[in-house]
């Protein structure tokens, strides 16, 4: 008898495995089945839809083909023209805009102009301007609120929480714990794939003191979901829908990814899904300060606060000119009386880029397969921009 019930209980475990393995509705489902993130994930996930607007925004185009044989560089040493560049590192579309006017525009790769791309974490400083929506109309009191005071579920994780800021949250700086890895244990994978975001944060103690030191943290733009979510009661989809989607002219209809239908919870982390050239158009609300031709969308006080930079916010790891507020990852030069913001840049897994340069008047969008073999994208939209403005002296 008891070697039957073993049986049946290893029959039963193995069904159990099988089942796991082949539901995408569970976590481990997702992970063995959907496996690596790819920017066809779009299709993976259930999403909140948005239409295209009734009165698109078009930027006028004055193409400038001979951008097409620009030598850039891709390796210390190493140059290439552009546009066999983009077709060799996977590049799914690149766009580059001065005053408003398109001067290159390409799509390779198998995609179009009208082609689908995921923003993954670009979404991250597009739920920065949502934030600062949020404060302008209210519904947050102020960034240096304790996450706590938004989310009580989170004080008997760990009682350290009330010592958390929204602000820190925005910097990276939460001290949440985040295992850096793919293995599916990781809190890479869970952050992205989980099906229930929610129960998933409320799980995580702190591994450090708030903002004691830079961590990024994809756990960070899911509370700061769950806190629009209390304050506003709408998804966070929905409310990006009436305070951002439905203002910005929309070519063409897009989504923002859940982590399932029963759950419902927006993928601030990394889940909107739309056109290249609308990612455009979130650069140039930040190259006007919040302001959409005679609207002011986002106060100017959020976006001066956003960019706000010192050495509290410098990443000299990474580079000596490289600085994190807001979800934004900035590059600056330091000056006798302050900083100099060079660009402003929102990017994603794979590759994607989306690059303003506020001196220069100019937007970026990269968007790829992969990230391809260059040493720095960054220093190839800098060439690219410092060959226009040359050209145009």
């Amino acid at each position: 008898m008891g070697q039957k019930k073993s049986i049946v209980l290893f029959i039963l475990l193995a069904l159990a495995l099988v089942y796991i393995a082949s539901s995408t509705e569970s976590y481990y489902g997702r992970y063995i089945k959907w496996r690596a993130s790819d920017i066809e994930d779009h299709q993976k996930f259930p999403k909140y839809s948005f239409k295209a607007a009734s009165n698109p925004f078009y930027f006028p185009s004055k193409i400038d083909s001979n951008l097409n044989h620009l030598m850039v560089s891709i390796k210390e040493g190493k140059q290439q023209k552009l546009l066999p560049l983009l077709k060799k590192t996977g590049t799914t579309a690149f766009i580059i805009i001065k005053n408003d006017t398109i001067l290159y525009e390409q799509y390779l790769n198998g995609y179009r102009r009208n082609s689908i791309n995921t923003s993954f974490s670009i979404a991250k400083s597009i739920t920065s301007l949502l934030t600062g929506i949020a404060i302008d109309d209210g519904f947050i009191n102020d960034v240096k609120d304790p996450v706590g005071y938004y989310i009580p579920g989170l004080l008997q994780t760990d009682t350290n929480y009330s010592d958390l800021l929204i602000s820190q949250l925005l910097d990276m700086q939460s001290g949440i714990q985040f295992k850096d890895h793919d293995l599916p244990w990781g809190d890479k994978p869970k952050a992205y794939y989980h099906p229930q975001l929610r129960e998933r944060v409320l799980e995580l103690p702190l591994e450090y003191d708030p903002g004691s030191r830079f961590k990024y943290n994809s756990y960070n733009p899911i509370l700061l979901g769950m806190i629009l979510e209390s304050v506003t009661h709408l998804p966070a989809a929905k409310y990006f829908e009436e305070n951002l989607w439905n203002e910005l002219g929309m070519e063409y209809a897009g989504s923002w990814s859940m982590d399932s239908e029963r759950s419902g919870m927006t993928k601030m982390e990394s889940g909107l899904n739309i056109r290249a050239i609308d990612f455009a158009k979130f650069g140039r609300l930040v190259l006007n300060d919040g302001r959409w031709n005679n609207k002011q969308l986002i106060s100017k006080e959020w976006m001066d606060y956003s960019f706000d930079i010192s050495e509290e916010y410098q990443l000299s790891d990474f580079s000596a000119d490289l600085y994190y507020r807001n979800f934004w990852w900035i590059y600056a030069d330091k000056t006798q009386s302050g900083f100099t913001i060079n660009s402003i840049a929102g990017t994603g897994h794979l590759g994607q880029f989306l690059f303003v340069f506020p001196t220069e008047k100019v937007i970026v969008v990269r968007m790829g397969k992969e990230l391809g073999k260059v040493d720095s994208w960054r220093s190839i939209f800098q060439e690219i921009v410092e060959h226009i403005i040359a050209a145009r002296s």
